[in-house]
């Protein structure tokens, strides 16, 4: 998902995968989106380098200021890998056009493949204004993603005809204005550009790390805010019936190119449970194919977020876990709590369950 969910659960995995000892999360707790719906539309960079960028209000946020960006995402569809993107975050005391925006932070990276982009700043982006808007300077050749609803007001284009403008003075580019078809851009997206950002600040909150079982290595679950959005979420045929997976990693994250399925499997063929845990309830065998038809055999660059409704007796403890090798063995996964929910990233084909410490 684009939305917290996704956001606490690859904090959660970071945080897992370094084993901190802290409880204090460094991620940005509020995701910065102007994205509504699952429809794509691909646009690209034709003539010269263009700055792409999206514009959010913080007002109405609930953050107080100083805040801070740590990431940055685009949903890409081609990557120039030849030509390294500058990745600039500009702040505006006034909001309208971001003309008179100044820099808030920079970057470059080299994007290399389709799929979400996100860039991590070394040192978090310091925001004090309220309106802020995040840009790529984007390649010639280059394609992006658009969600292809809402107000095409809030993403805006930059460039300067057969040249490089300044980047740190957007009143340098020759051309900047909406994609909403009006002059000078003259393009209409008909939606906005899947950019997106991940702010912090003292007044967002901070997530909780609850331990849920002792000497278990990567054990853990994270309480979610309960307002969540869950919508993204589709549950699996009726044989699955307590399985979830996130359409918008398939649609959008992975465009289409995996189809996930999955089949109820007798529990007793289930491999023995993970020292410490016990597994409840069911066993599911989850396969992703490929959009030629043919299992997935390998890992997928983009995680799948899972969830599974657990038992109301289970739901302060669940943990995920995920089956798979040859013969299959059991690994316990970062798992986010979302009110009767208990979520993972899935990356690869296999048997999926819930486990309570035992």
């Amino acid at each position: 998902m684009q939305k917290t969910l996704k956001v606490l659960l690859v904090t959660l995995v970071i945080l897992l995968t370094l084993s901190l000892p802290t409880l204090f999360v460094n991620a940005g707790q509020l995701v910065l989106t102007n994205n509504s719906g699952d429809g794509n539309t691909t646009w690209f960079i034709t003539g010269e380098q263009t700055m792409v960028m999206n514009g959010f209000d913080l007002t109405a946020k609930g953050l107080t200021f100083p805040a801070t960006i740590d990431k940055v995402s685009i949903a890409v569809d081609t990557a120039v890998s030849t030509t390294p993107v500058d990745i600039v975050v500009y702040q505006d005391a006034n909001g309208g056009s971001p003309v008179d925006a100044t820099v808030a932070g920079q970057a470059q990276a080299t994007i290399t493949q389709g799929g979400v982009f996100t860039y991590t700043f070394p040192t978090p982006v310091t925001i004090t204004q309220p309106v802020v808007w995040v840009g790529f300077y984007l390649p010639v050749d280059f394609k992006f993603y658009s969600d292809n609803s809402g107000s095409s007001v809030l993403s805006y284009w930059a460039w300067t005809p057969g040249s490089r403008f300044d980047i740190t003075k957007l009143s340098t580019a020759t051309v900047l204005g909406p994609s909403n078809g009006t002059a000078p851009v003259s393009l209409n997206m008909n939606g906005i550009a899947r950019i997106t950002a991940e702010i912090s600040s003292a007044a967002a909150g901070v997530p909780t790390i609850v331990p849920v079982a002792t000497g278990v290595a990567g054990s853990g679950q994270i309480a979610s805010d309960p307002n969540t959005d869950l919508s993204p979420l589709k549950v699996y045929p009726p044989a699955c019936d307590t399985l979830f997976w996130d359409s918008e990693d398939v649609g959008i994250s992975l465009g289409g190119k995996y189809e996930p399925r999955c089949t109820a499997i007798w529990p007793g063929y289930a491999p023995g449970a993970p020292a410490g845990y016990v597994r409840q309830q069911m066993y599911y065998d989850i396969t992703f194919y490929n959009n030629k038809g043919q299992p997935q055999n390998n890992a997928i660059n983009i995680p799948i977020t899972h969830c599974i409704m657990a038992n109301p007796a289970d739901i302060d403890r669940a943990i995920i876990g995920l089956a798979s090798g040859s013969p299959r063995s059991f690994k316990i996964l970062p798992t986010l709590r979302v009110g009767n929910l208990v979520c993972a990233e899935i990356d690869r084909s296999g048997g999926i369950s819930y486990f309570v410490p035992g």
